[in-house]
């Protein structure tokens, strides 16, 4: 008897799963959120921008992990924004967005959704549009590599990293060169040795300065003293119509 009890109870729990799957069901919805944009920025233009017969190129900056958060002031400490204060002129346009995290990753969608915002309102080169980042903006100019393929004419990553099975969405009329420092104690030299060799195999336009001695807190500058760059980066254009 115990035994039929137990076998009765059983079947009606199995019947009361198959009656209540009857009325699960999955619907379909599209979310019609705003993504709230709130990206501080610099933005340098050079001293000739108020001729009006001319465009001039960009260059995104993307800093590292210590000046993120909301007090705009602390990008002007390193980089290019740091040049710029110190009297560097430069022939181009420099957009310097602040990721809004003092932890986490650049959100590179809000960064792009500026970007656009900005080249809607300057005079800018849309051929000659480059992103130069480094340590935690090296892993987001890695990432836009990536993400926006058709944007960008160059991408330079100081000290970064990422992952290197989505190079292959990189455009193939896109250059890049790399820099790290071998004495790199917080990203590792191999991080970005990876990434240059997949974009090798993938026979991209792409080059390594592997800088001795140099560690990561001085990697940054000694990228950006290097006058070779800024002459190899202006020389770089975007053969396909940008997005």
């Amino acid at each position: 008897m115990t035994r039929k009890i137990i076998g009765l109870a059983f079947v009606a729990l199995i019947g009361m799963a198959v009656a209540g799957g009857a009325h699960a069901e999955q619907v379909a919805a599209t979310s019609d959120t705003t993504m709230k944009n709130d990206l501080n920025y610099l933005m340098y233009t050079p001293d000739d921008y108020a001729s009006p017969d001319k465009s001039y190129p960009l260059v995104v900056w993307l800093h590292g992990g210590d000046q993120g958060g909301t007090d705009i002031e602390k990008v002007r400490s390193s980089g290019i924004p740091k040049l710029i204060e110190d009297g560097k002129k430069f022939p181009f346009l420099v957009f310097s967005p602040q990721n809004p995290s003092e932890e986490l990753l650049y959100p590179i969608e809000k960064v792009e959704a500026a970007l656009d915002e900005v080249m809607s309102k300057y005079r800018i080169d849309r051929m000659r549009v480059y992103v130069v980042g480094y340590s935690r903006g090296g892993f987001a100019a890695w990432a836009m590599a990536e993400q926006y393929p058709d944007k960008f004419a160059a991408f330079v990553p100081i000290a970064g990293g990422g992952n290197r099975h989505y190079l292959s969405r990189t455009n193939e009329k896109t250059a890049f060169w790399v820099f790290h420092g071998t004495n790199d104690d917080v990203i590792p030299l191999s991080d970005s040795i990876v990434l240059y060799e997949r974009l090798v195999g993938l026979k991209r336009n792409a080059r390594l300065s592997v800088l001795e001695d140099v560690d990561h807190s001085g990697v940054e500058r000694a990228a950006l003293d290097d006058p070779e760059l800024w002459d190899w980066l202006l020389k770089q254009r975007l053969e396909v119509t940008p997005q």
